[in-house]
């Protein structure tokens, strides 16, 4: 009868938790139990906040500026590595274990504490532009990252050219790496708008070497950079004069426009009165005068700024277009980057329809000499300037040509044979581009137009070519220029015109 009676129990409990039963056959089918309280955890927090200002189960007692924070070891140790690992540390007397656990703060207010111990236990806080700063330093200092995460979000959004390298300061100083990041990417992309701040003025010397110096500082012109480390210095020049090379070192002098360079830079008294500042302006001078030598000329100050698109390109002039039966002459002039494998447009030639025109590149600049124009065979030179994006007649050769070759070594252009007025030309001559002077140098021993010609072990090469009856010319022609004499070789290998030739 007892076991009866059981049975009957246990089936009318059944019956009335049918759902019961059914999750409970789910489980043992799944080996697997998952149940959650239908409990919001803000709930608890409320509670637990609650508990706090009433005093009620609080174990802990922080003192700071004299007053008294009573909270929760757990809650304030689940939150704060600092707090945790102070509390482990704190000595306990057994014999007195139910008192309360005291800590005395100092470097920080009763305020800030407040506000968060209030984000701590309610996940709310209350964040401005006046209290942000403060509140980082201390979520920082005592190691709520949660907090810290909560006041780099809004100190990201607050970020103006007139308050970010303050922020950058203030990020690098607390080791807070992700706000730091964000401060100094915003303070390099928008330099042109920090150099007008008065912040900037008002930074360390050390702080504006790091950031002028950075390679992504964002500006479309060297001067720009080189005024806002003058204004630095004249602002207490007492004390910052004595910094003007180190500054100026970092300056990027050779990407400074010569003019600008001459004209403004060397005449500023705090460069005349430096030797140290003298010798780097000068090293840029030399960058600009001797384009050929820059290879040997590399410092931190010749290496462009990731802003200032500077890159090696191939440049394209001119050419001509069938159109039909019929054919052009083209003005357009474009370079290739081989960095983006893109084409940009530069300035077009400055006239119409000239041909057999010789080109060669001669430091950042592009030299085109000769050619024939509606018959006329031409000796002007004019000069592509990459700066300025503009082409300029800067000389004119002593003998007019076309069809010649042009070539570029130590830092002089040649400009060997072609075709002049009377039939082939023997003449050569080179061009300095520094001083703008012309210098006639031996003759070529068999003249000869449409040749290919390059430099290869301090001498100068021409190959092939058109003579004087109008066949390929099978001879290899050498100048040493340091004897200023002409040999050649007469050879069938090279018995042909428009030649190109490579140096490997």
């Amino acid at each position: 009868m007892a076991v009866r009676l059981k049975k009957m129990k246990l089936l009318t409990y059944c019956k009335c938790n049918a759902g019961l039963i059914s999750n409970f056959k789910l489980c043992l089918l799944t080996k697997i139990c998952a149940f959650h309280l239908p409990y919001n955890h803000s709930e608890m927090l409320k509670e637990l906040n609650q508990q706090r200002r009433a005093k009620e189960f609080t174990d802990l007692k922080i003192i700071v500026e004299g007053k008294e924070f009573e909270v929760h070891q757990n809650v304030l140790a689940s939150c704060s590595l600092y707090f945790k690992d102070l509390i482990k540390r704190s000595p306990r007397d057994s014999n007195r274990s139910s008192e309360k656990l005291e800590l005395e703060l100092s470097n920080l207010t009763a305020d800030v504490l407040e506000l968060l111990l209030e984000f701590v236990y309610t996940g709310s806080l209350v964040i401005d532009s006046a209290n942000a700063k403060t509140l980082l330093e201390a979520a920082s200092k005592f190691q709520f990252h949660t907090f810290c995460k909560v006041c780099v979000s809004f100190l990201e959004k607050q970020l103006t050219a007139s308050n970010c390298l303050g922020i950058l300061a203030m990020a690098e100083a607390m080791q807070c790496s992700e706000l730091y990041n964000m401060a100094k990417a915003y303070a390099l992309q928008i330099f042109p708008e920090v150099a007008n701040q008065e912040e900037i003025l008002n930074i360390s010397k050390d702080d504006v070497i790091s950031y002028m110096s950075n390679d992504s500082l964002n500006t479309k012109t060297e001067e720009l950079v080189y005024e806002t480390v003058i204004k630095w210095i004249k602002k207490d020049p007492s004390v910052r004069a004595q910094y003007s090379a180190e500054l100026l070192a970092v300056v990027r002098l050779p990407f400074i426009h010569p003019s600008y360079l001459l004209n403004v830079v060397d005449n500023e008294e705090l460069i005349k009165s430096s030797e140290a500042c003298r010798d780097l302006v000068n090293e840029a001078k030399r960058y600009h005068m001797l384009p050929h030598a820059r290879q040997e000329m590399q410092t931190p100050r010749t290496r462009p700024r990731l802003s200032a698109g500077v890159a090696e390109v191939i440049v394209l002039v001119g050419g001509r277009q069938m159109i039909g039966m019929n054919q052009r002459a083209l003005t357009a002039v474009t370079c290739f980057n081989p960095q983006n494998n893109k084409w940009y447009p530069l300035a077009s030639l400055p006239f119409y329809d000239r041909e057999f025109f010789s080109v060669v590149s001669a430091g950042d600049n592009v030299y085109l000499s000769g050619g024939m124009e509606s018959g006329v065979t031409l000796s002007d030179v004019w000069c592509y300037m990459s700066l300025l994006d503009n082409w300029n007649l800067v000389s004119r050769m002593t003998v007019p040509r076309c069809r010649h070759n042009s070539l570029v070594y130590d830092g002089k252009i040649y400009t060997i044979g072609g075709l002049g007025v009377a039939g082939n030309v023997d003449h050569v001559e080179r061009y300095d581009t520094i001083t703008n002077q012309w210098e006639t140098i031996a003759p070529l021993p068999k003249a000869v137009h449409s040749a290919a010609a390059t430099v290869c072990g301090g001498k100068i090469y021409v190959f092939g070519g058109v003579n004087e009856a109008g066949r390929a010319a099978g001879v290899l022609q050498s100048y040493v220029p340091q004897t200023n004499a002409w040999s050649f070789i007469e050879s069938p290998m090279i018995g042909k015109s428009n030649m190109l030739p490579a140096v490997t």
